[in-house]
């Protein structure tokens, strides 16, 4: 509990410090054509709760390769706040998140439990886990409602579900909760500051990194047990549908997918809407009423678990349709 306090209490000061040197070092977004923002806004704040991460993630040393991992997500907050600033190359900034997508399961999956082939195609979905939670980040509050959500409901379920059987080595359920802790407590206090309308948007700084992050509980869960990898997929199922569907519906139109856009199913709410608000609620209510139930599922209940995981695909699929439909 002190340690959780600790990092909130850290991420909360920290974030306060950023708001007021941000404008110094040039770290302002304008407004675009492809953005939902109308006013310059601060910039990079997510590059606080993951520093803390980082560093928390460092000196526990608890998970495997735990100060390397901890580098890496330095490193493309590092990139990431770069291109916030200067605009990075597309090709510079895809061969840093494939890189450490690929390194990052040889580090977490025991190699000699899993073919070389198996770990290239975790690599490749990891990478493509940094690039999904970059897209979704553009909405006021929405990637950090969806990662405390992802938190919360991985983190519950791994410290209070059953006994798990295919814990693996250094890694366990314990394990997998206290990252989800860290994760919430970090992240926490930017909620307050990226709450529609924001005042500080988290930007490629904190995006590219919490992606890489977030993929790392996908591989620690799946290593503890095969069902909280289940648990992992269901949670993170309203982000995989509408970045996927709409970079399938993209290529299929002849867009170049690395272009920026407002294509997204809660890029067209939004404006529809006029706000971003009803969109992170709705993701919210969406999360409380039926993912986390289905999560819950697999883990206390005999049922089949890609059935549980095409289940809570409906509700964002509904959305993706609708949006294109209507908005």
């Amino acid at each position: 509990m002190l340690n959780f306090l600790v990092l909130l209490s850290s991420s909360l000061i920290g974030l306060m410090l950023y708001l007021r040197l941000a404008p110094a070092m040039k770290l302002i977004d304008a407004p675009t054509a492809r953005g939902l923002h109308e006013t310059p806004t601060i910039v990079g704040g997510g590059i606080v709760p993951i520093a803390i991460m980082a560093a928390s993630l460092a000196l526990s040393g608890a998970l495997p390769f735990a100060t390397i991992i901890a580098a890496m997500m330095a490193g493309l907050a590092v990139v990431g706040l770069l291109d916030d600033r200067w605009s990075i190359p597309t090709f510079i900034r895809l061969v840093c998140y494939l890189g450490a997508g690929l390194a990052l399961p040889t580090m977490v999956v025991p190699p000699e439990t899993v073919p070389l082939a198996v770990l290239l195609l975790a690599g490749v979905g990891v990478a493509w886990c940094i690039n999904l939670v970059n897209f979704m980040d553009g909405a006021d509050g929405l990637v950090v409602l969806q990662t405390l959500s992802v938190a919360v409901g991985l983190g519950l379920i791994a410290t209070f579900s059953p006994e798990m059987g295919g814990s693996s080595g250094a890694l366990s359920p314990r394990l997998l909760s206290g990252l989800c802790a860290a994760l919430f407590a970090c992240f926490a206090p930017l909620l307050f500051f990226n709450w529609p309308p924001a005042r500080l948007f988290m930007g490629d700084a904190g995006a590219v990194p919490l992606g890489f992050y977030l993929a790392l509980l996908g591989l620690v869960a799946l290593c503890i047990d095969h069902s909280l990898g289940w648990v992992w997929l269901v949670l993170m199922m309203p982000f995989l549908i509408d970045s996927g569907c709409t970079l399938c519906i993209r290529l299929l139109k002849g867009h170049a997918p690395h272009i920026g856009h407002r294509d997204h199913a809660y890029q067209r709410l939004t404006l529809r809407a006029g706000s971003p608000l009803p969109i992170i609620l709705g993701l919210l209510a969406m999360q409380v009423a039926w993912q986390f139930p289905l999560a819950v599922t697999i883990v206390t209940a005999q049922v089949f678990p890609p059935l549980l995981v095409l289940l809570s695909a409906i509700p964002a699929l509904i959305v993706v349709v609708y949006a294109r439909l209507r908005a």
